[in-house]
């Protein structure tokens, strides 16, 4: 854990000024890490709201020393148990292993018309948290389009409102984890007590990464079952619907479905220019209408990069002392759209459509055409190609057994199709290209 930390502020350092990166970051420490989820802590003398603006920045530099993705929380302390969220004896067992983001809030969130319907059922959720509203209520999209920040923004406006509601949000890794825990521990019973009777609203974040996990989600099939007969309000997140999650039970698939479920999508240009005005306003940069544009027009793949663009914006003009202007934003574009590029590679690709389609990869790359399902994971695999990487056409053809350029241009074609016609199909697609960046 230390290592990493120290592998990803070395690369940081590279990337900020020396007086930025002794003045805040030299003293940081992390203290707990999980599958996607990091704890540094801020000494008591630094004001979180100067770390803030580099949240993104530090998590990019993460992954690109490290490989795999985090959400970085910076604290002053470990964070404290809220008197008005717990009250028993099992605290110390079953304490909130992901704090809230402060920063998740609904007034910081642009849903624009691809979010609107999850914004809206996310924030009459939390204005009427009884369970009476849309129970449950499961939020379901793309890596990076919102679906955290609507989640905690729920819990951060009960807390605030003064109702008094116990909240509890975790991901679905950690209430695996808690139930491994529990099981070795022999302490299921007090478990189950603990969620049955010391939460009122229960928030859990990715929940396809309960598939094939079986008792795991058992044991959340009784939970679910007792939180929503005495009327506590659960809210859950996915890259799927649950009918779309692989080997998850039929019984959660329905309970699930007994709420509302709604979708966020990728954001349109528009959408993308409001997000990066709202980070910009956020930070207090001064960005003109054609930097924005330029950055909304470049930076497709999610939220995240368009707000890494504000961040790279700023460290940019700050240490080359010149103001933002379109010139600052095509060096930004160009650093940030290859090293999108530069996260997967042709077998990462090749591994992720041989195991989602359940084709051997050696048939995926086999000259002849195969099978009509080896076929069509071909073209998935040439399509995503084309679409993640840097590659030519002829280098993609060439890897699937020779195959020519017109070949590859026919796949793209049938798939780009497929994906207008087929909301299934495109969420398909999606969660491949999530699944390859992480």
């Amino acid at each position: 854990m230390q290592t990493q930390w120290e592998k990803s502020l070395s690369v940081l350092r590279e990337k900020i000024s020396n007086a930025t990166f002794s003045n805040l970051f030299s003293k940081l420490s992390i203290i707990s890490l999980n599958k996607n989820q990091a704890v540094v802590i801020v000494p008591a003398d630094l004001d979180l709201k100067e770390i803030a603006p580099y949240k993104l920045l530090t998590e990019l530099s993460w992954e690109e020393a490290n490989g795999n993705q985090v959400d970085i929380s910076f604290r002053h302390t470990a964070p404290p148990i809220q008197n008005n969220v717990y009250s028993s004896n099992a605290i110390k067992e079953f304490t909130p292993s992901v704090p809230l983001n402060s920063l998740y809030r609904f007034e910081s969130f642009v849903p624009g018309d691809k979010a609107q319907l999850a914004f809206n059922a996310a924030f009459s959720v939390a204005e009427n948290p009884d369970g009476n509203k849309y129970n449950p209520l499961f939020i379901y999209g793309a890596s990076g389009l919102g679906k955290t920040h609507l989640l905690q923004a729920i819990g951060n406006y009960v807390l605030e409102s003064g109702s008094g509601k116990r909240v509890r949000y975790l991901t679905a890794y950690d209430f695996q984890q808690q139930y491994i825990k529990s099981v070795r521990d022999q302490t299921i019973g007090e478990m189950s007590a603990y969620y049955r009777n010391e939460v009122d609203l229960l928030l859990i974040d990715d929940i396809q990464n309960w598939s094939g996990k079986d008792e795991t989600q058992n044991e959340f099939f009784h939970i679910f079952n007792a939180l929503h007969q005495t009327g506590k309000q659960i809210v859950l997140t996915s890259d799927a619907p649950a009918v779309e999650v692989k080997s998850l039970s039929d019984r959660l698939v329905s309970r699930f479905s007994w709420g509302l479920t709604v979708d966020i999508q990728p954001p349109n240009l528009e959408t993308r220019a409001a997000i990066l005005r709202k980070k910009a306003e956020e930070k207090h940069i001064d960005i003109d209408d054609e930097v924005i544009l330029y950055l909304a027009e470049h930076i497709e793949s999610n939220v995240r990069f368009l707000e890494s663009a504000v961040i790279k914006l700023t460290v940019q003009s700050s240490i080359m002392h010149h103001d933002i202007d379109i010139h600052l934003a095509r060096k930004v574009v160009a650093d940030i759209v290859p090293t999108i590029r530069r996260r997967v590679s042709m077998d990462s690709i090749v591994g992720a459509v041989s195991k989602h389609f359940e084709v051997p990869e050696e048939k995926l790359l086999a000259p002849g055409r195969g099978t009509k399902e080896i076929a069509h994971a071909r073209q998935v695999a040439m399509y995503l190609m084309k679409e993640l990487t840097t590659l030519s056409l002829q280098s993609i053809g060439t890897r699937f057994g020779g195959k020519d350029h017109s070949t590859v241009v026919h796949a793209i074609k049938i798939i780009k199709k497929e994906i207008e016609s087929k909301p299934f199909f495109e969420r398909t697609i999606e969660s491949l290209k999530t699944e390859i960046h992480d």
